[in-house]
């Protein structure tokens, strides 16, 4: 539900910034391979799209987060200080992972999870407090009772030029940023939180890499921006928003059928069991792949499973890890969905490459 509220709410953001008076293009589209306006080809572009300073800075943001291991982040020492570990798995986001821990004075089960595409605080976000660990500002808001939260920075931050106020804003909401939830019911979760983005910022010289994760996720480390190179051949791309986040993309297209269309992908790992999916969807067999689509007279959502389950704690075969099993899904949402399914279609076929 979460997904599907994040896919629609961006939609309609994006439908927005591309009408009326305050239109911003963050790419210019023109042949790939070809000169650009001024005449000189572009080492920044990509898909077709010249980049600004700001564009490749989100970009590279996002590359970055795809390549890291975030269940690595999450160590040994530091969970054993904390209890058993019961469950370790990467969590419905891509770029997150989370541990299930029983302590040895409490019956309760604590929680220590981490997220590579983390929110970044504003100044005037009075629930977070700016401290120091090592040598790295950070945010800590502990206004929950039980739960202490920690946000750092993956990456420096931009310092290039920016076209304009709107591309700036991208550029600095656009920072990697990466944050650590602790939960714990008879403890201090605060001092937990410290100990474990000590360790994270400690590990960032040299981090964790998806490569080497045992959690077999090899389309993790994929970028969903990359089927702009593989849509139909009818088709024609307006305009692109280099995504700061790893896992989604956005843009608008044409073709002879329809014009101005917003595509959104995402990608997540979905539960086996409890499933709660809606009960209006039908299914499609295209290609190697079967789609499930959903969605009403303005929008449709189609869905593709992509490779096995992913087993929480893979290495143990137990009831916990049994019933943590998610599988990574494609969901692609457009106006339309024969849109939907083609680019679906399109999308799996760069992810599973």
């Amino acid at each position: 539900m979460r997904r599907n509220w994040l896919l629609a709410a961006a939609a309609l953001a994006m439908s927005v910034s591309t009408s009326g008076c305050a239109v911003v293009l963050l790419g210019s589209a023109f042949p790939a391979g070809s000169s650009s306006p001024t005449g000189s080809s572009s080492p920044q572009n990509r898909y077709g799209f010249e980049m600004s300073e700001s564009d490749r800075y989100l970009a590279d943001t996002a590359a970055f987060v795809r390549s890291l291991d975030p269940c690595g982040f999450l160590t040994e020492d530091d969970l054993a200080a904390l209890g058993t570990v019961v469950q370790l798995r990467p969590d419905g986001e891509l770029s997150t992972c989370s541990a299930s821990l029983k302590p040895a004075t409490s019956s309760a089960t604590d929680s220590v999870s981490i997220d590579l595409n983390g929110y970044q605080p504003t100044s005037d976000d009075s629930d977070y407090e700016q401290i120091t660990i090592g040598d790295e500002q950070v945010y800590l808001d502990n206004s929950s009772q039980g739960s202490c939260r920690i946000g750092f920075p993956l990456r420096d931050e931009f310092d290039g030029t920016t076209p304009g106020p709107m591309d700036g804003f991208l550029a600095e909401s656009g920072r990697g940023f990466a944050t650590i939830d602790v939960y714990r019911a008879d403890a201090d979760a605060c001092s937990a939180a410290k100990s474990v983005t000590e360790t994270a910022l400690g590990l960032l010289e040299d981090p964790p890499l998806r490569a080497d994760s045992k959690y077999n996720l090899p389309l993790a480390s994929k970028d969903l921006c990359a089927v702009l190179e593989h849509l139909p051949a009818t088709w024609t791309v307006d305009r692109w928003n280099p995504p700061s986040d790893p896992y989604r993309c956005h843009f608008t297209a044409s073709s002879a059928t329809f014009e101005d269309n917003v595509a959104m992908l995402d990608v997540t790992l979905d539960y086996v069991d409890g499933d709660m999916r809606s009960n209006d969807r039908k299914t499609v067999e295209q290609g190697d792949y079967t789609v499930e689509t959903r969605g009403s007279d303005s929008a449709c959502f189609a869905d593709i499973v992509l490779g096995n389950p992913v087993l929480g704690m893979p290495e143990k075969d137990d009831t916990a890890a049994l019933f943590a099993r998610t599988v990574p899904t494609l969901t692609v949402l457009t106006d339309q969905c024969e849109s939907a399914v083609a680019l679906a279609v399109a999308a799996a076929d760069v992810l599973t490459g």
